[in-house]
Parts: structure tokens; sequence; C-alpha cells
């Protein structure tokens, strides 16, 4: 008999895995596994207990696991700072050559309800998107940032030319290796303008982009318990966070999926 996952959708997009991920999989439900992450952009389960070398474990089977320098694989709010702040809408490493295929957040010890992530499919949005704004950014290129780390809340567009620690010129429109879909890649957090524009003009076009992009109906606000664990493409989806200085401890052990990429304060 052939293993098979239990699993449900989530609104609007995503699903909800039914599985202790601690004990080894069966090929099927690793192959099963795959091809949910693919079509859906977006796993959960809770009520998990996993060491980082079982949550990589788990991640390899999306690729290779980067193990970035300047960083310890840990998110904690301790300390408050950049590490507290509310983070606007971005991929990870979207700015350069090699965004990262795939992020996982385990939480370790937080308090039950009290933060949460957010995320929006870039990807569904680029198909819904209306038909002058997506002509708009087709075959347009933008300059991306890595912002400074006190601009992290902002929407980085509404600078003419706002401070970074790293920066790339990339496509409003990214197609996803993954699956060769199209997805928007302009991003609130990351996107300083689009190019061949006019600061203003640019500015302008993003928020209408944005206003479709970040509707609540696109949004999928994942509330942290102790033993979730998300995994999500990177490129497909975006992400956010609110200010957590105030929730109590939060602490999520991540796994990123990746070939390339130093944390922005660390220099190439």
């Amino acid at each position: 008999m052939i293993e098979a996952l239990t699993w449900s959708k989530l609104e609007p997009f995503g699903v909800e895995i039914e599985r202790d991920l601690s004990q080894p999989l069966s090929l099927a439900e690793a192959g099963q596994l795959r091809a949910l992450f693919y079509e859906h952009g977006l796993l959960l389960a809770r009520s998990q207990s996993l060491s980082m070398e079982r949550q990589r474990e788990l991640c390899a089977l999306f690729g290779p696991i980067l193990l970035r320098e300047g960083e310890n694989g840990y998110m904690t709010n301790e300390g408050g700072g950049p590490s507290a702040s509310e983070l606007n809408w971005h991929s990870d490493a979207a700015y350069t050559e090699h965004p990262f295929d795939a992020l996982a957040l385990h939480a370790l010890d937080v308090v039950d309800g009290a933060s949460s992530t957010r995320f929006v499919s870039a990807e569904a949005v680029a198909g819904s998107l209306p038909e002058n704004l997506y002509a708009a950014l087709s075959g347009r290129e933008q300059e991306m940032i890595a912002p400074h780390y006190t601009m992290l809340a902002e929407v980085t567009c509404d600078q003419r030319d706002p401070p970074a620690q790293k920066r790339g010129v990339m496509p409003a429109l990214y197609v996803n290796p993954h699956n060769g879909r199209p997805c928007v890649w302009v991003s609130a957090l990351q996107t300083a303008r689009l190019l061949g524009m006019e600061w203003e003009e640019s500015r302008d076009l993003l928020h209408k982009v944005y206003g479709h992009l970040y509707a609540p109906a696109n949004i999928y606000e994942h509330r942290w318990r102790n033993g979730d664990i998300v995994i999500w493409d990177n490129i497909a989806l975006q992400h956010m966070r609110g200010n957590i200085e105030s929730v109590g401890k939060r602490l999520l052990q991540r796994v990123i999926v990746g070939t390339h990429g130093v944390a922005p304060h660390i220099g190439n």
C-alpha cells in the first residue's frame, strides 16, 4: 500500500500537513510533499519537535541547504532593535541573482498566538493583476535594495534615494524556476524604483501594484504556536511581520534553501 500524506487547504493559499515530521518520510510521502510545495507554495505542520538537523533534512527535499555567513539559524526578538522591529513585505535576497529557493521557520519558544508572519502569493497575484498594471511591469527592470536596518518598516519607493546596505537590478516580473509561473517581483521593502521612469511616476505605479498585491483577501496570516513549522517558496511568496517587541519571547529555528548569499551586513 502506498503511503500518502493527510493534508488540507489553507486560505487563500497553502496547505496544512498532518504528519509527525520528526519521523522519516517514505519515498512516496517525500514526493508528495515536494509536489504540494511547488503547487501551493506554503506548507504548515503543527505540534512538531524538530532538531535543526531534522529541519535541514526536511528542507533538503527542496534543494541545497544554505549556511549563510552572519547568521546562526535562530531568530529571536530578544535584544530588540532590528530583530524585533516591523519588517515590511519582501522575499529574502530578492535583490540578488540568487534569491533563496525556500525558507522554513519552526517555533521553538513563543507565546502562543501572540505574534504572526503574513504571506502573500506574488505568483497568484501576477495572474490577477489588472491588464494595464501587468503590462506596465512586463519587460521592465527595477532597482532593488537591502534597506538600512532603521528602515525595515518603510515603503522603500517613497524615498527618492533610500539608504541601502546592498543594491541590485532585477526584473519587475520574475519567472519562478520551480514551476515556470510569473511572479510579481516588486516589493514594498526592497523596490527602490522602476527603471526608465521618473521617480514620482515609478512611486505612483508601485503603489497601485501594491494595492492589489497586498490586498487583505490575498494574505495568509500565520499566528505562531509552539511546535509550528512553516516551509514556503521564497520565489512564489512574499512575507512580512509586525513589530514584535511586546509579544513575549519569540524564538524561531530557521533553515534556508539556496545556493548563494551572505547577510546584508556582511561584505561579499
